[in-house]
């Protein structure tokens, strides 16, 4: 994975459900984020805005307007 481009992190969060500091940590940069593992913080998963929205909207609504009720 390449090194993420972000300036320094406006946020980060660490995951609530952490096992022997085996954590999922968020940062937040001005243009994205990035995701990593607690154990290897120099590999990130890095998302631009607009697909870390969509990301979040999915679990915010989880039933979409596409989805039909069962009949």
């Amino acid at each position: 994975m390449e090194k993420n481009e972000y300036s320094a992190p406006l946020w980060t969060r660490r995951s609530s459900k952490c096992a022997n500091d085996h954590c999922v940590t968020v940062s937040r940069h001005d243009r994205g984020v990035d995701i990593f593992d607690s154990t290897d913080p120099g590999t990130a998963l890095s998302f631009p805005d607009s697909t870390w929205r969509a990301f979040l909207l999915t679990f915010a609504n989880p039933r979409s307007s596409r989805d039909s009720e069962p009949t």
